[in-house]
């Protein structure tokens, strides 16, 4: 499992590094770990990617796209009148 900082996370769903910050204290799991010397707090790939799924479905205007898109790909295409 592949663990990553702040900032690898931030980068890794094209979120801020405050985003992350805000998720840890929110209850997403963190641990401490050892980096060229020096202690940095990291966060398993799985669970950030699991965070992100949870907090999109809790958004309302992820939701209202998703619905959006479901509808079109449901919707049957225009027939064209010169097509007959």
């Amino acid at each position: 499992m592949a663990t990553l900082t702040y900032h690898e996370a931030a980068r890794k769903v094209r979120r801020s590094v405050r985003t992350i910050k805000r998720w840890r204290r929110a209850g997403m799991t963190m641990t401490w770990e050892q980096r060229d010397g020096q202690r940095v707090r990291v966060v398993d790939e799985d669970l950030l990617f699991t965070t992100l799924r949870d907090r999109l479905d809790a958004w309302p205007s992820h939701q209202y796209r998703l619905r959006r898109l479901q509808a079109a790909a449901a919707a049957p295409e225009p027939r064209r009148p010169d097509a007959m």
